[in-house]
């Protein structure tokens, strides 16, 4: 990893990123998600929701990593239970493998606990599984329900992870988001 003492972390509501922000977290989807990367994705169809929270990571004045945060109350087999959701996890490629992400995650899950979130959930492509895994994250094996403009229905483009916070994380059964995913 670079230099600690020049990274800096950021986690702030979305609604008060500034300009300069914007900007820098639009050059990092840029490179992570190019056109010709977003064109073949199977998940470019799927509407996702917007974070509320936003955890930059710098490295200087550059932007390196990025998570979106989404706090909601859920449903965990019909009962409403308030979880965490991590989604949009970008690293500049030039920088990946440098511990960014992982840092990252792991604040992430420190904001949860300090929420008093029951378990955080994430959705993932298939090669990054064993990513999450070793960050403690658990496969769930259940049914996970999400909005989607034509009403309720079942995601199952990525394999959904879940992660214990202030509560066992399920394995199985069904989660509604009563939501769009994150």
């Amino acid at each position: 990893m670079s230099n600690s003492s020049s990274l800096s972390f950021d986690l702030k509501p979305a609604s008060d990123l500034t300009p300069d922000d914007k900007e820098a977290l639009r050059i990092l989807v840029a490179a992570v998600y190019p056109p010709e990367v977003i064109d073949t994705r199977p998940v470019r169809h799927v509407t996702w929701c917007l974070p509320q929270w936003r955890l930059l990571v710098w490295d200087e004045k550059r932007l390196v990593s990025h998570i979106g945060i989404v706090i909601r109350e859920a449903k965990l087999d019909g009962v409403l239970t308030r979880i965490g959701g991590i989604g949009g996890v970008m690293t500049s490629p030039e920088v990946r493998g440098q511990g960014y992400a992982t840092i990252a995650i792991r604040r992430a899950a420190v904001f949860f606990d300090e929420n008093d979130i029951a378990f955080a959930l994430l959705v993932c492509r298939n090669n990054l599984v064993f990513f999450y895994t070793h960050l403690g994250w658990q496969a769930f094996n259940g049914t996970l329900l999400v909005e989607q403009p034509g009403g309720t229905v079942s995601f199952t483009l990525n394999k959904t992870m879940v992660l214990p916070i202030t509560d066992k994380a399920p394995q199985k059964g069904s989660i509604d988001l009563c939501g769009l995913p994150w």
